[in-house]
């Protein structure tokens, strides 16, 4: 369930494909379905006949039956929540917010990006992860089925590529999107101050908040805490990130807690790194 109610997730089930498409338009736009079938169009040369069903989160419009009618004969069609009249839409907006904050509540397991380093005594095992480099050669990012049970444990099954080819081998990019939406949802920046330094800790309720470095705009949102230039960026362990500018004073605090982590080496190995515009470096690590 998309979590931004301005945005409208079409899903479409297509004759030849084992997973589901989907594409995301304004909610409040008339031809919501219609534009993101013109998306799936682009994207994957195929045309309306290819259509076995579809899903609009919200109602489709007027506009949308007719254009389905048209253009997806024997397509079913379901969706969510009732398109509301016009003037209404905040209500239903609220009303949907609810819904999904009970039902994310709910939720026991989220795909979520995992941090590798190849130091990790761990690390034979990424060979059957798919997987993408932050650091070549020093750390990658894969992904992980991540569960709480009922006792408040956690549980990690990593995906792999055997898993990956059973889904139908969907773009890498878009798995790890899924898998940085999920991240997103939760963390938290937070910003202390000490005279002319700033620290920034990242923090999130369900975990893994050290897997935000991978995040494709991580910069650009510390940058507007920290300023632009060159950031320390110190990872303790899978679940806590703490960011200082590269010349503050607090980076070389941030780098002695780092290499004096007292916690145990999982897939991470604690890590101190460089991140700028250009990209990020490894500097150090924890002796294992």
């Amino acid at each position: 369930m998309n979590d931004d109610v301005s945005r409208n997730l079409v899903v479409f089930r297509l004759k030849g494909f084992d997973e589901p498409v989907m594409a995301s338009a304004p909610t409040q736009a008339e031809d919501a379905v219609e534009q993101a079938w013109a998306n799936i169009r682009q994207q994957h040369k195929v045309r309306g006949s290819a259509v076995s069903a579809v899903y609009s989160e919200w109602q489709p419009s007027a506009a949308d039956r007719k254009f389905m009618a048209k253009h997806f004969r024997k397509a079913e069609c379901t969706y969510s929540f009732a398109r509301p009249a016009p003037g209404e839409w905040e209500r239903a907006f609220a009303e949907a917010r609810a819904v999904m904050a009970e039902t994310q509540e709910a939720r026991q397991e989220e795909v979520l990006p995992v941090l590798w380093s190849t130091s990790s005594p761990r690390a034979g095992l990424l060979d059957a992860l798919p997987h993408q480099p932050l650091v070549p050669g020093r750390l990658s990012v894969a992904l992980a089925v991540v569960s709480r049970t009922p006792q408040g444990k956690i549980g990690m099954q990593h995906i792999t590529r055997h898993q990956h080819e059973q889904m139908g081998t969907p773009p890498l990019e878009d798995l790890f999107g899924v898998g940085y939406q999920s991240l997103a949802r939760g963390l938290k920046f937070e910003v202390r101050r000490s005279g002319e330094d700033t620290l920034v800790s990242v923090a999130r309720e369900n975990l893994m908040a050290a897997s935000a470095l991978a995040l494709p705009d991580l910069y650009a949102q510390l940058t507007q805490h920290l300023g632009a230039g060159e950031l320390l960026v110190g990872l303790p362990c899978p679940d806590e990130m703490y960011i200082a500018r590269a010349e503050s004073g607090l980076a070389a605090t941030i780098r002695e807690q780092v290499l004096g982590s007292p916690y145990e080496t999982t897939e991470l190995v604690p890590s101190v790194l460089r991140l700028g515009p250009g990209g990020m470096e490894l500097l150090a690590e924890r002796d294992r």
